[in-house]
């Protein structure tokens, strides 16, 4: 009877933590994303715009960025979501400045606005649950590709002597 107390007591704790790491998370619940950004070691506010849609606030790198949420049947339910942040005009950011970028990254993409403004974005789906370790890889994704972004827009100022 020991032996078999033993075995499941190490069976159960070799399997724990895999269980923790695979934990499924509902993505399409703002709070949820929250959550995971602070378990994560980001700051994660759950907030709401003018028009009453919730977004999260966070931060990579030294600066913020935001989680806007899509298709959501009031503050939750949301179909899908967008690491998004942006970059204050400058006569560097141009249509042809965003295409350059864009055309050599695939995941996080860039537009310049009518304000001249720079928007860098990601875009995920919410539907169906992903694992908590799926999630922190794309944040990861977004803070390795905002530096490189930065670095990009650095280079470009140096080139045209700013």
């Amino acid at each position: 009877m020991r032996r078999v107390v033993l075995a499941l007591s190490a069976a159960f704790l070799l399997a724990a933590p895999a269980r923790a790491a695979d934990r499924l998370l509902d993505l399409r619940q703002p709070e949820v994303v929250a959550q995971a950004l602070r378990e994560g070691g980001f700051r994660g506010e759950v907030k709401t715009n003018k028009a009453g849609e919730p977004y999260v606030l966070s931060g990579v790198n030294g600066s913020d960025f935001t989680v806007e949420f899509y298709a959501c049947e009031g503050v939750k339910n949301c179909a899908s979501y967008q690491f998004s942040s942006w970059y204050k005009a400058e006569p560097l950011f141009t249509p042809t400045f965003a295409n350059d970028w864009n055309r050599e990254k695939r995941f996080l993409k860039v537009s310049v606005g009518s304000d001249g403004e720079l928007n860098e974005y990601m875009d995920f789906t919410a539907i169906g649950k992903t694992t908590y370790d799926n999630f922190m890889d794309s944040v990861d994704w977004y803070k390795t590709m905002d530096a490189s972004l930065a670095r990009f827009i650095e280079d470009r100022r140096k080139a045209a002597g700013k």
